[in-house]
């Protein structure tokens, strides 16, 4: 039998013939897609733990299985934590800088969860992992199918830095909420929209660029008229106004939660100039050293998100203008992480950041519609994730 050969206009067809909707229940269908991406993507990492657990070659007694598998709330986790337990008074200077929702949420089910906070760190990360995959979903059918819709949740699920969703860190809750309130805001849902993304700036400083595109496809919808319900997108700085009394109330200075990142060493610069730091990092050292491989690994993955994100406006895979808020979301996402300085490494983190920009997803769920660009995605993606996870596990700033 011959193997079929996919030409270029094959494939434009196939990518149309994806976009075709289905008679069924489309939540349903997100809840079983995203239950599939998080159960495969669960036994790898309780794989990864096991198997660290067993060539555990330290010099003292090896830990148990259990502290293995909570070896995955490092870092940040930790921080988050000591948050949910003691609060934001009598810690140090930095941990402001930590937005409350996520360790709030630690705080409320702790009790109800056997364990530590650690537990419930888990606990929390992995349930909302599991809503962001259902909405990412839900999002990527109503714009181009089910299909793309399945290859989308993969493929973040495998994005080399997605372990964080399925940890103690705040990367999944963060993740629901904001495409939650895109995907709201594209059904006309405003005021669930708005207050979706006053959770999501209570969860995280960058919460508030979701204004941006939801004014954008506002515009689009409503016409330069507005309704009522255009207070709608009042509500999605609330979520910082809050953490902002708060920290007037209890720590002194409404502000100090931006004062906190003067800690960690957070500054900002003019657009792209931290990734052409970035860039000069890379060759500051030896080819293996750690600060070069965190400088790739931060300007390499932004790199291929910006292409990714070219080509939402440009070529045959362009989105429709009707899609246009999807580009000034991941646009505006990447643009302040590229200008976006952290510690002794430029871009520290912006490779976990970039899952933040969902177009690029999309554009990637619907290059995998020709099989090779799948399978590509899919193996090297879940192979530089396990890596990237074990390296986590072992304490490694690289992926911090």
């Amino acid at each position: 039998m011959t193997a079929a050969v996919v030409t270029e206009p094959d494939l434009d067809l196939l990518v149309a013939a994806e976009a075709e909707p289905e008679v069924r229940n489309p939540w349903r269908s997100a809840r079983l897609a995203a239950l599939a991406v998080w159960s495969a993507t669960a036994v790898v990492h309780l794989l990864v733990g096991a198997f660290a657990w067993l060539t555990y070659q330290g010099t003292g007694p090896a830990p148990g299985l259990w502290s293995a598998f909570l070896g995955w709330n490092n870092w940040d986790a930790r921080h988050y934590v000591t948050i949910a337990e003691s609060g934001y008074q009598g810690l140090t200077a930095g941990y402001p800088a930590f937005f409350p929702l996520y360790p709030l949420l630690i705080h409320v089910f702790d009790p109800m969860l056997p364990g530590d906070g650690m537990v419930s760190a888990l606990v929390v990360a992995n349930v909302a992992a599991f809503g962001a995959l259902a909405v990412l979903y839900r999002l990527a059918d109503h714009e181009f199918g089910p299909r793309v819709a399945r290859r989308a949740a993969w493929y973040l699920a495998v994005f080399p830095m997605g372990f964080f969703l399925f940890i103690g860190y705040n990367e999944s809750l963060f993740l629901l909420l904001m495409v939650g309130s895109l995907y709201a805001a594209r059904r006309g849902h405003w005021w669930l929209a708005g207050t979706l993304g006053a959770f999501s700036s209570a969860t995280r400083l960058f919460g508030l660029l979701l204004i941006l595109p939801l004014a954008v496809e506002y515009v689009r919808q409503v016409g330069w008229k507005p309704r009522r319900d255009v207070l709608s997108l009042a509500l999605v700085p609330l979520g910082v106004t809050a953490y902002s009394a708060y920290c007037l109330i209890e720590l002194g200075n409404p502000l100090q939660f931006s004062i906190a990142q003067d800690q960690w060493g957070r500054q900002y610069t003019f657009p792209g100039g931290a990734w052409l730091t970035s860039i000069t990092q890379i060759f500051g050292h030896g080819p293996l050293h750690k600060s070069t491989l965190g400088a790739l690994l931060d300007a390499g993955t932004i790199l291929i998100a910006v292409v990714l994100l070219v080509m939402c406006v440009k070529g045959r895979f362009k989105f429709r203008p009707d899609q246009r808020y999807l580009v000034v979301q991941g646009a505006i996402t990447l643009v302040m992480l590229m200008s976006t300085e952290v510690g002794g490494r430029s871009m520290q983190s912006a490779a976990r950041y970039a899952m933040e920009a969902v177009a690029i997803f999309l554009m990637l769920a619907r290059l995998g519609a020709h099989q090779t660009v799948d399978r590509a995605v899919l193996v090297i993606g879940a192979g530089l994730h396990t890596l990237l996870l074990v390296v986590f596990m072992a304490g490694t700033f690289l992926v911090a």
